[in-house]
């Protein structure tokens, strides 16, 4: 096989897996497999390995500087 097709190919996946489900124009059936898909993938993402909360010191920071009689 051609390698532009190969590589047309996983952009057209990627692109249905995306947003598959929510094309009207596609049948009940394809937009089903859009959604498994996707929900698939996400799945594959390890469950310890969690985006890290780069705004927890802000918040820490705003509690206790909206709250100063309390303490810890």
């Amino acid at each position: 096989m051609n390698k532009n097709l190969i590589w047309l190919f996983v952009i057209l996946a990627i692109v249905f897996v995306t947003t598959g489900d929510s094309l009207e124009f596609m049948p009940e059936p394809l937009q089903n497999a859009s959604l498994e898909s996707r929900k698939f993938v996400v799945g594959l993402w390890p469950s310890w390995l969690k985006p890290k909360n780069t705004n927890e010191r802000t918040e820490e920071a705003l509690e206790k500087f909206e709250s100063p009689g309390e303490t810890e």
